[in-house]
Order: C-alpha cells, then structure tokens, then sequence
C-alpha cells in the first residue's frame, strides 16, 4: 500500500467513518438532556450506567448508622457503585465509624475511596457555623469528588449530605431515568417546616425567591420532573454530557456574589449553559432539621435522634447498617408502675412502628389493645350504660360523638379500671401516634424528680396536649418544667396517679359521655361549657402540665402522613 497513495487515502478516510461512528453509538457521549426530546442513549439493560456517590463528612457519627443503613438498600447494582469519602475537621467519631464501615463493605462496591485528613483548612466559631473559607473548602471537595469521578470514567455522580435519608430505594434509579443533566430528588419537609433542596425562584442576585409553583410542589398538587432556579443537598449529575467535561464546581476570580456552596453551584451551573430539575413523583428522601448556626454537637445529636426515632419508622423498623455498631438505651419504666401504650391491633402498620420506637427508646411499656369503634353496636352500648351527654359536641369540631370517640374514650376507661384494680400508683398513658421530644428520656427523669423533690400533690400531668386558648398559664412554683393548664385537647400522653384514677372513673363518666379529651380538661374545671360542668360533681382533678412538651403527635389530623386514630375510626 505504500506504493499506492490513492488506496492509502481511502484507508485513512475509511478508518475515520468508523471511529467516528462508534464515537456516535458511545452510551457515554449524550446530548445536554434539557428536555424529554433529547432522550440519553441507554447502556444495554444487563448493564446499568455506573454512579459515583460523593460522601463528604464532619461530625456526622450520629447520623451515620442511619444514613449508610438506608443508602445500603438501594435497589442498584452495587458493584456498579463507586464511592468516594472524604472526612475532616472532626470532633466525635465520625472518622472511626467510616472507616469500620468502608472495611466491611468494599468488597461489595465496585471501589470505595476513603480520604481523612487532620489539617485544619478553616477556622469556625462552632461546629455548624459557616465561615466563608469554610465554603469554599467544601466547594473544594466537591470538585475533587467530581475529578475522582471523571478518573474513574464512571456516568454518574451523586452528591449527598450525609443528614440527607434514602427511604425510598429506588431513588437513584427513577432519578437515572429522568435522562436529566442535573436532578434532585425532593426531601420531604421536616414536620413543621417548608425546608427542601430546591428552589423554584431566585433574585438578581442569586438569592431565594418565593413563586407560586414552590408550594404545589411542596405538597405534590403537581407531580412530575420540573425545572428549578436551584437544587443543593443532593442531586445527581449525569457527567456524559458534554458541558459537564469543564465543569468546576469552585468559583472563579469572575464571581462577585455571595459567598455559600449553594449559590456558588447555581451560578456555575448558569455559566455553563445547563439546567436543573426537582423530582416529586414519590417520597424520596427525608431529613432533621436543619440545626442553627451555634448548636453545640450534642445538641445536633439529640434533634437527629428524635428525626431519626419518630419518623424513620413508618413500617416497624428503624433502619440502621448492620456493619456498624448500635448500643441501644437500658429499658426503663422511670420507676413508674406501668406504661401503656394504646394501640388498635387492625392498626399493624402503627402498633409495628410503636413497637420499634419504645424499643430504641428504651422505655419498657405494655401494649393496651384500644376499643375498635367500627365493633361497637348499639347493644353494646346500652350494656355498658353508655349515654352521649345530652347534646354533647366536640369543643372544636363541633360535631356529635362518632363511635370512634366513644372507643378511644373506652380505650382510657379501660386502663384507669386497670389501674385501681391492679391498685398502681403512678401510671403513663401513651396513645401510638406519638413522637418524643429530642432527648426524652433526660427530659422526663428530671420533670419526676422535681415532682418527687417538691412532694407536689397532683393527679394527671400532661406530657403532650393541644393548647385551645391562649391564656397565661401559671407556672408551678419551685419548679422548671411544669404549669398549671387552661382547657387543653389530646390525650396523647400524660401521667396519672391513683387519686386521679378514682376521680375520673367516680364521676361516671359512661352515662353522660363526652370525648375524652374534653373530659379531662372538665374535671380540672377548665371547660368553658358550664351546663356540661353542672353534670360532673366534684371536678377537682389536680391537673398539671410539662412544659415545654415532652411528647408530640406524628402529624396532627389530617396533615401529610396523618395516620388516623379518632375521628376515622
């Protein structure tokens, strides 16, 4: 062929249209994915696209069971996962439980990364204050996160703030199948809260912006892929898109906005010509609050333990990896003579997830089956004696008792008899839609102290209620956690003693019933109804409450996740 330069061209043009048509069938050259018209190109099915996932970790050892638990479930090939860690600037074990983690399961990945370091790059006033080196060094990480990622020539790299929780396993599968150049999937909202990883808007300068598609969203009254101003937190980034082969995450000397890892992101993501895009289609990930700038570590520990109790344990079990150590609390019934926590038994779901959270808790109590209202007749009812006070209606619902109430208040009933016959002192009454106050068991075991050092004289505290009105409630003297209360509803969670018992079962309460949240508010004579008052005699409970609250309901009713108990049963 030497001799013949006509056929040497031929060859050469010939090997180029090859080269350049397996450049165009590469899975890993695909277009900018900014809408459903530019569709990836699929890796065949036996071969799923592989992923990077970036952990980057500072005092994070009380979320650590939790997260690696979860993100252990996902439903994707492990051995298509690469991970890379990088930890610093730690004060608790964060380092020692990455490492025992990162041993045990290696072999299980396609490759784990681990990087620690001891240098201190930033100065901060506490452990979540944010100074603007501070910033710049986790924009830093992220990079390098990334470039690990392009050595690795993995497709994917999904970045994850190691509070961020993967319920949902097939996340990053229905996140890869959004064909999206940037995607997050939406963190439900910590109850009482309006917090994601998104934002639908932003200012000229870069900064939040409320719109009206935000709380739709929020609230999934529209489902779907949606462009947004701004993702953070976590997010996957489908790096086989050609934009993404410049694409740094630290900013340049150009940049003269505000310093923060968020808005620096947005803005070199606009630099670069992309887009990004928030996924509701299901529950994906949830999260604690976010802890203010000067929580000390303990204090973070502690909110993370109520998120992680309370709300990880919808289905009976608190996930937690398997590969890294879990010492639960000693079982205590905080010298109480019984806890009992009510529970109707057609209620698998709740009784499994009150179950698991008494257990990792520690607090010893005994499951009291509830009164099913749906098996109530009007037979049973007329056996029982049971008569609606006449012309009864819920205080705040204004509506007439439903069997349901006339169960729950059965449920009570039941236990205060228990108490007598069993002739207990001190009892805890728990309904199972509960969640307890970050650092509980501390919190009570103080509040019985001051009751016993005070030798106060009382016949049911609350732990939990719903303050009706507002009012000054007077606090108990010699005291730091306890008021006197104004009508209250929910009976939730509150102690009572034998004195209380026999008050509240004297009074008779079946032939003139009302719900019984109302009832206990009236025999401490704090009912604003007084022709209901005129029916009970002696309405004298010595009634107290904790305060702050020790106990709260999951949701209140009818709110995101409510699991019904009163009014639907």
């Amino acid at each position: 062929m030497a001799g013949h330069p006509f056929l040497c061209f031929v060859f050469v043009l010939i090997m180029l249209v090859v080269s350049a048509s397996e450049d165009s069938r590469d899975p890993r050259v695909v277009s900018d994915g900014q809408d459903s018209s530019e569709q990836l190109e699929r890796e065949p099915l036996s071969l799923k696209p592989t992923v990077m996932a970036v952990f980057l970790a500072r005092n994070k050892a009380h979320s650590l069971p939790y997260f690696l638990g979860y993100f252990e479930r996902l439903k994707y090939p492990k051995d298509r996962i690469s991970i890379w860690i990088h930890t610093d600037h730690n004060e608790d074990e964060t380092e020692w439980l990455l490492r025992q983690w990162k041993d045990s399961v290696e072999s299980m990945y396609q490759h784990v990364d681990f990087i620690s370091s001891w240098e201190v790059v930033y100065t901060s006033e506490s452990v979540n204050s944010w100074p603007r080196d501070r910033y710049d060094h986790l924009l830093q990480l992220r990079n390098r996160g990334l470039n690990a990622a392009r050595d690795r020539e993995v497709d994917y790299v999904l970045y994850i703030d190691m509070d961020n929780i993967l319920v949902n396993p097939n996340t990053l599968s229905e996140l890869i199948a959004q064909a999206k150049p940037i995607v997050a999937p939406m963190i439900e909202p910590p109850p009482g809260s309006l917090y994601s990883n998104f934002w639908c808007g932003v200012d000229e300068r870069g900064f939040y912006r409320r719109t009206e598609e935000y709380l739709p969203t929020i609230y999934r009254e529209r489902t779907g892929c949606f462009e947004v101003a701004m993702v953070h937190s976590t997010y996957l980034l489908d790096i086989r898109v050609p934009k993404f082969k410049r694409f740094t995450f630290v900013r340049g000397s150009e940049y003269r906005g505000y310093v923060d890892d968020m808005l620096v992101f947005s803005y070199q993501v606009k630099k670069a010509g992309m887009k990004m895009f928030v996924l509701n289609t299901d529950v994906f990930m949830k999260m604690p609050l976010p802890s203010h700038n000067y929580s000390t570590i303990e204090e973070e520990r502690q909110l993370s333990e109520m998120f992680f109790m309370n709300e990880l344990a919808p289905g009976g079990q608190v996930i937690r990896s398997e590969y890294l150590p879990y010492a639960r609390p000693p079982v205590t019934d905080f010298g109480l003579d019984k806890i009992y926590a009510i529970n109707l038994p057609r209620q698998e779901g709740r009784r499994l997830r009150l179950t698991a959270v008494l257990r990792d808790f520690g607090i010893k109590a005994e499951l009291a089956d509830a009164v099913d209202g749906r098996d109530l007749r009007h037979d049973d009812l007329k056996e029982l004696g049971i008569q609606a006070l006449d012309g009864s209606t819920d205080y705040l619902r204004n509506g007439h008792l439903t069997m349901g109430d006339i169960g729950r208040f059965l449920s009570h009933y039941k236990i205060w008899a228990d108490m007598l016959s069993s002739q207990f002192k001190e009892i805890l009454i728990l309904e199972d839609d509960l969640q307890f106050e970050a650092d509980f068991r501390r919190k009570f075991a103080h509040l019985l102290r001051e009751v016993r050092e005070k030798k106060l004289d009382w016949d049911m505290i609350y732990l939990a209620r719903k303050r009706v009105e507002n009012g000054m409630e007077p606090a108990v003297e010699g005291t730091e956690t306890l008021v006197q209360p104004l009508i209250s509803y929910w009976a939730l969670a509150y102690m009572l003693s034998d004195t209380g018992a026999k008050k509240l079962i004297q009074s008779r309460p079946l032939s003139k019933m009302i719900a019984v949240d109302e009832y206990l508010s009236l025999m401490f004579d704090q009912h604003p109804r007084d022709d209901w008052k005129a029916q009970f005699k002696g309405r004298n409970l010595r009634a107290f409450s904790a305060q702050p609250l020790l106990i709260y309901p999951t949701r209140y009713n009818k709110g995101p996740g409510h699991m019904p108990f009163r009014d639907e049963l």
